[in-house]
């Protein structure tokens, strides 16, 4: 059957054309902007398709980009030989078929590289901030290379599948770890992946402000989020809460986001204790967007008491004998004795505020869930502000890296994911690496493959 071809693109004014009410695909500001930058830098690429009527079937963020610009027409492409069962159906079709391809993602880092390297600004291709940072890694250089040589097999993540053997409410019992696939924000919940016992330390990395599209169709309120996060923390007196974030930007200027989420914090009697820098190692190459290649993030740590850190960082010089001299010179210029004259330089310190630890370079843009960070993160952190055996806090679990660094540390997790196919990233993580481990579903005791047998759903990997 030969398919339809159009006649020809009409000029029509905007006031004719009705967008369709039960559109279910939506476009923020932010979007819309984009989509009217990109009519700016390119020109109008896209008809708008209406039926006869004047209702749209496909283009209705085109519409919005033009009316923010001042248009007074835009292009369109009737199609009047669509029945009303099929323009209802093109109107989802055509932005799922376009969200079902993929993405060859070295040849697309690549044209991103190149499009750099001739100054284009690569905001207009779409992407967002944290997208470009991971394609716009180093392409084979030797820092790369080096970094690639000190890989940890922990850090490798699986796909996200499909169709997800974990459903909502799914307590999985991890070895001696609780993994609840639930809403932090509800306490009972919480409650029941705590099991009545409280969390020495919380060490997170949630979403990043309304920049980040999470699997359950986006943070629409990231303040909100994090107050009812927050809010319910099951935690002793005595726990350190340590949140990592990063920067966004949003029309050339980095957002402080976190500042009301902070005043909060601190209304709820939660102390600024700390504010530490996670240097992730090289950044993105050459000059991106005008600005220095970013190669860092934040960790904001709270506390309501404090609690000494752990000395866990080598000591260059451990057993050296310090002399009798050598301190500081004093303005007559005697120099004085040091303070432990005599005595040796202990083995192990505590850390530097500057967390240095390479982050993951080149990851994907779609299948990982969006707060990858690398094992050593977290286990640093237990190292530091956790003791053997304490409980740790995790309410947004993510592929569940801290699972993986509570076990590598000797200490017991009690963890928090909303998105079932990402609960299942972090069991199918979890058999990889610990094998002899045992993964139970609560109440029932069944094993993660009899589940996923009982449930017809195909484990990747083990088909």
């Amino acid at each position: 059957m030969t398919p339809r071809l159009p006649d020809a693109v009409e000029h029509w004014p905007l006031d004719r054309l009705i967008p369709y009410a039960r559109n279910a695909r939506t476009h923020d500001d932010d979007q819309v902007a984009q989509i009217a930058a990109s009519i700016v830098e390119f020109g109008w690429t896209n008809p708008i398709l209406v039926d006869s009527e004047g209702g749209i079937v496909a283009g209705h963020g085109r519409l919005l980009a033009a009316s923010k610009l001042g248009l007074d027409t835009v292009p369109v492409v009737v199609l009047d030989h669509l029945t009303p069962a099929q323009r209802r159906a093109y109107v989802i079709a055509d932005n799922k078929l376009a969200l079902n391809a993929g993405w060859d993602e070295e040849l697309l880092a690549g044209e991103l590289h190149a499009l750099n390297g001739e100054g284009f600004d690569l905001g207009l291709t779409g992407f967002a901030d944290g997208e470009l940072d991971a394609l716009m890694a180093p392409l084979g250089d030797e820092a790369g290379d080096a970094d690639a040589a000190g890989e940890d097999a922990a850090d490798e993540m699986p796909s996200a599948s499909r169709e997800p053997v974990t459903r909502a409410g799914d307590l999985w019992l991890i070895g001696k770890h609780r993994l609840l696939c639930g809403d932090s924000t509800e306490s009972g919940a919480i409650a029941r992946a705590m099991n009545g016992e409280r969390a020495a330390l919380v060490f997170t990395s949630p979403p990043y402000g309304n920049q980040r599209d999470y699997t359950t169709g986006g943070v629409g309120d990231w303040d909100t989020l994090m107050r009812g996060v927050f809010a319910a923390l099951p935690v002793t007196d005595a726990a350190q809460v340590l949140v990592n974030l990063g920067l966004i930007h949003r029309e050339n200027e980095w957002q402080p986001y976190w500042h009301v989420w902070l005043g909060w914090m601190r209304e709820q009697g939660w102390r600024r204790f700390g504010l530490y820098v996670w240097d992730q190692g090289p950044g993105l190459p050459g000059d991106w967007n005008g600005r220095l290649a970013p190669a860092f993030e934040l960790v904001f740590h709270f506390n309501r008491k404090a609690r000494k850190p752990n000395k866990i960082v080598p000591c260059k010089w451990a057993g050296h004998v310090n002399d009798t001299h050598g301190g500081i010179r004093h303005k007559d210029g005697h120099v004085g004795e040091w303070t432990h004259a005599g005595q040796g330089v202990q083995e192990t310190r505590i850390p530097d505020n500057v967390v240095r630890i390479t982050r993951h370079k080149a990851r994907g843009i779609e299948t990982e869930h969006p707060a990858v960070f690398p094992v050593a993160l977290p286990e640093f952190v237990m190292r530091a502000y956790s003791n053997e055996r304490d409980i740790i806090y995790e309410p947004f679990a993510g592929s569940g890296t801290s699972i993986i660094a509570a076990e590598r540390t000797g200490r017991r997790m009690r963890a928090m994911e909303i998105a079932p196919e990402y609960v299942d990233v972090a069991l199918r993580r979890w058999r990889k690496l610990f094998p002899d481990q045992p993964v139970k579903l609560d109440g029932e005791g069944q094993s993660f493959e009899a589940v996923a047998h009982q449930r017809g759903v195909a484990i990747p990997g083990d088909d």
